[in-house]
């Protein structure tokens, strides 16, 4: 499998996720009158979600488990890299023209499918490899695969004409946790004590399964923290606090984690690739603070109850902390050469979120009082500019480095 392919042409894809993202803000602040908004919306959010981060995470989950079991067959993994491809290719372009529709919904299928089909291949030859990112690659796998259960819901709903507002939210959100939390967050954790263990601090057997299972139940009880408004018994909400500070706890544990080796990081990372971790590791302290917070009913409320506040929580999530991260370990691999233009392309990407998320957060907490900030919408729209220009530069500078 030519991994280095692969691992360019998911950023390529981000870059096709940034394109979008550019379309939707200029619409929004100007006309676009041949584009319809929501159904780029569900393009922009389908081929985020398989195109680029599912795309990337398959890949980088392949070279681990060729490092860790030699013996391992990676060719039928291309050929699901392949089919996710096509079905998000697929997505892209049927999406943009006709939202949910029978062809929309056939590729979107294919891409759930072979996501079933990557968790099972992945599980079976992971079966004997004693390492500690296992658990969370198979942990991250198994939300994944459980995820699809709210899509489904969402189309039995509609077939059978039952949508009510409450269940399409329920299913919708549901959907999300488990990709977001779950499969996103676990991958890239998985990642990250395999990139401790190359530097030589791994974690220990019994650190990492407090750890694990700390966050494992955190998210799994977690998916009521996204449906606080639907009415629910006393000990259920009790539950979920007690499981959300079982989370927090678990973050905390790997913040310690890497504070206790950091000398080794010094050591054996660049300055860049530490400052990456330190940047997607603030967004995720700040989303498991706020996640903490959200048990409070006024902030939850406040939270689910404005389109600039959810908006700017999920980008913080998607962009700050798992796709910058993803930037990184694909970096890391060191597949590419690290050149200046390179690095300039990835400084102007971590501004452009950073920006990215200052704005959304500004008009999130502006939304409370239903002040609208002044240019706005052309504020965005020159950030997502930025972004764009940023992630071309890193496609283009990124250039296979040459075996010895």
């Amino acid at each position: 499998m030519n991994k280095s392919f692969w691992l360019k042409f998911s950023v390529f894809n981000f870059f096709l996720v940034a394109l979008l993202g550019v379309i939707m803000r200029y619409k929004i602040a100007y006309s676009l009158p041949f584009v319809e908004q929501k159904f780029m919306q569900h393009a922009h959010s389908h081929f985020a979600f398989y195109g680029w981060i599912s795309n990337a995470i398959y890949v980088l989950a392949v070279i681990y488990l060729g490092k860790v079991k030699e013996t391992v067959n990676l060719t039928k993994y291309r050929n699901l890299i392949l089919a996710n491809v096509v079905a998000s290719f697929g997505m892209l372009f049927t999406f943009s023209y006709g939202g949910y529709f029978w062809m929309s919904t056939g590729f979107s299928t294919i891409a759930i499918v072979t996501g079933f089909i990557f968790a099972w291949t992945f599980w079976r030859d992971s079966k004997g490899i004693r390492d500690a990112s296992i658990p969370w690659f198979l942990g991250g796998l198994f939300f994944m695969v459980i995820s699809s259960f709210g899509v489904f819901h969402l189309g039995y709903m509609g077939a059978t004409k039952t949508m009510t507002q409450n269940m399409f939210l329920a299913s919708e959100y549901y959907y999300l946790h488990f990709q977001y939390n779950g499969f996103f967050i676990f991958s890239c954790i998985g990642f990250l004590l395999y990139s401790m263990k190359e530097v030589g601090s791994p974690i220990s057997d019994r650190e990492n399964k407090i750890l694990f299972w700390l966050m494992f139940v955190g998210c799994l009880i977690g998916y009521g923290l996204s449906v606080l408004w639907l009415k629910m018994p006393v000990y259920i909400f009790v539950l979920i606090v007690i499981a959300t500070i079982g989370q927090t706890i678990g973050a905390v544990m790997l913040y310690l984690f890497v504070k206790r080796n950091w000398t080794n990081l010094v050591l054996k990372w660049s300055p860049m690739h530490r400052f990456v971790l330190i940047y997607s590791g603030f967004a995720f302290a700040a989303k498991i603070a706020l996640q903490l917070g959200s048990n409070i009913p006024a902030v939850s409320q406040f939270a689910f109850g404005f389109r600039n506040v959810v908006i700017a929580y999920l980008h913080l999530v998607l962009l700050m902390c798992i796709a910058t991260f993803l930037i990184n370990q694909i970096l890391a691999t060191n597949l590419f050469n690290i050149t200046k233009s390179l690095l300039m392309g990835l400084k102007l990407l971590l501004l452009g979120i950073f920006l990215n998320e200052a704005m959304l957060g500004i008009m999130g907490v502006f939304s409370i009082t239903y002040m609208a900030i002044p240019y706005a919408s052309q504020t965005l729209l020159v950030i997502s500019l930025l972004m764009l220009v940023s992630l071309l530069v890193i496609f283009v500078s990124l250039k296979t480095r040459k075996e010895p």
